[in-house]
């Protein structure tokens, strides 16, 4: 990461987005192609704030499941 923030502009479905970002070109690439294909396979016809809000579940759900296998393959048990 860098210390000086950067303005980029992100274009995710229909709409562009200004960001500022501290994240280096290759990790800023990786977070975004993640943040892409979420929206893969959403309805296009649905309003934009309602593609990136399922987008968004579609990312916490994949979060979940792999705080859930980390937890499994440690042995853990519990939400947390």
């Amino acid at each position: 990461m860098s210390d000086e923030p950067r303005r980029v502009f992100v274009t995710l479905g229909k709409k562009s987005y200004p960001l500022l970002t501290r994240l280096d070109e290759t990790r800023f690439e990786r977070v975004l192609q993640i943040a892409k294909e979420s929206l893969v396979g959403l309805d296009t016809s649905m309003e934009q704030d309602e593609r990136l809000l399922l987008a968004c579940f579609k990312l916490a759900f994949s979060i979940e499941s792999a705080e859930s296998r980390m937890r499994e393959m440690v042995g853990e048990s519990g939400p947390y």
